[in-house]
């Protein structure tokens, strides 16, 4: 069964766009380097629902014990640590398909 990781994002106030699409382009680059990711992609929300969350990244993985291997793996924990300096609020959802 794939599990699904979504990942929603609010940026400081300060934070430029160029910064925040390196970020994006950042987290999705880790499927070249983790283990288990089977897809990553990350993008820009556009409507008015969406409470403030600004930017979305959505990572596929083969199973709960990948996504768990995800979340502690060091190339994670360092893009955890960057992302902590420009964001203000960060929201995760997993489920499974």
């Amino acid at each position: 069964m794939t599990v699904v990781h979504v990942v929603l994002v609010k940026f400081k106030a300060e934070v430029g766009e160029a910064m925040k699409q390196e970020l994006c382009n950042k987290v999705v680059s880790l499927k070249d380097v983790i283990p288990g990711i089977i897809k990553a992609s990350a993008g820009k929300n556009f409507s008015d629902r969406s409470k403030g969350f600004e930017w979305g990244w959505v990572f596929e993985h083969t199973s709960k014990k990948d996504l768990d291997d995800y979340a502690v793996h060091p190339a994670h924990q360092e893009f955890v640590k960057l992302l902590g300096n420009y964001r203000t609020d960060i929201l995760a959802f997993d489920y499974e398909i």
